[in-house]
C-alpha cells in the first residue's frame, strides 16, 4: 500500500505534457455572488463548491480539487504556543484526501480554512475566511490572514465558443496558473503538495525575466460546481 501511494505522488510530481488551450477570458461581474454557480440571491450567497485543475500541462493532477496548506510561528522564548501567520490554498499529489470548501459571501470569496493552531500544533478554529492574492504578483497564490487583491471570476471562449464552467483568475485579465511541486517537509500538511501561483501581469521571476520556475507547469482553476 505504501509503495502504490509513493507511486502515486511520485507520478504526479513529474510533469506529462498536455498543453493548456488558448482562450479568451470574459470578467464576470463579482460586486456580489450572482455570478459564481449556485447562486442564492435571498442571502447573497454561492456554495460551497471546490476548485478545481482543468486543461492542465500535468495531466497526473487533472481534475484535483483545492486543499490547504498554512505557515506556523512559534519562538519557545516568547511563545505559549504556536500560531498560525497565513496560509494559502494547494492542490494534492493525491486527490482522496480532505478538501477545503470554498463560497462566495456578500461578494466575497471565502474558504473554510483554520485560523488557528492547538497547543499541539493542531489546526483548529476553522471559519468561512476571505481570501485574496498575494500583493506580490511574481508570487501570487491565494491566501488568507493577509492583505492583498481581490480574486475574480472569468467565463473562457475558445474560438468564439463559451466553455463550460467558471474559472478563478484576477487582474481582469487572467485565469492561468503556475504549479509548482512541494515535498512533504515545505510547509504545514506534511504531505508533498503542488503550490498553485496566478501568472499574469509581472508575474515573471523579478531576477531571472523567466515567465515560469523550473518544472512548474500551467493549468486553468474551474469552480466545481
Amino acid at each position: 500500500m505504501l509503495a502504490q501511494l509513493a507511486l502515486t505522488s511520485l507520478l504526479a510530481a513529474v510533469p506529462l505534457v498536455h498543453a493548456t488551450p488558448d482562450v479568451t477570458a470574459k470578467l464576470l461581474p463579482s460586486e456580489d455572488c450572482s455570478s459564481y454557480p449556485g447562486y442564492d440571491a435571498a442571502s447573497n450567497t454561492a456554495g460551497p463548491w471546490t476548485i478545481q485543475l482543468v486543461s492542465s500541462d500535468n495531466i497526473a493532477i487533472e481534475g484535483f480539487s483545492d486543499t490547504s496548506v498554512y505557515s506556523i510561528s512559534y519562538n519557545p522564548s516568547t511563545d505559549r504556543k504556536p500560531s498560525l501567520r497565513w496560509g494559502f490554498i494547494t492542490f494534492p499529489t493525491r486527490n482522496d484526501i480532505a478538501k477545503n470548501p470554498l463560497k462566495c459571501e456578500g461578494g466575497v470569496l471565502k474558504g473554510w480554512v483554520p485560523t488557528d493552531l492547538t497547543d499541539a500544533g493542531a489546526p483548529t478554529s476553522y471559519q468561512w475566511t476571505p481570501l485574496v492574492f498575494s500583493i506580490y504578483p511574481y508570487d501570487a497564490p491565494l491566501m488568507w490572514k493577509v492583505d492583498g487583491d481581490t480574486p475574480q471570476i472569468f467565463e473562457h471562449y475558445v474560438d468564439g465558443v463559451k466553455q463550460d464552467g467558471v474559472f478563478l483568475g484576477a487582474y481582469n485579465t487572467t485565469t492561468s496558473w503556475g504549479l509548482n511541486y512541494e515535498s512533504p517537509d515545505v510547509g504545514s500538511s506534511g504531505q508533498d503538495y503542488y503550490y498553485a501561483r496566478l501568472l499574469g501581469p509581472n508575474s515573471a521571476d523579478p531576477v531571472t525575466g523567466a515567465p515560469l520556475g523550473a518544472n512548474e507547469t500551467t493549468a486553468f482553476i474551474k469552480i466545481s460546481a
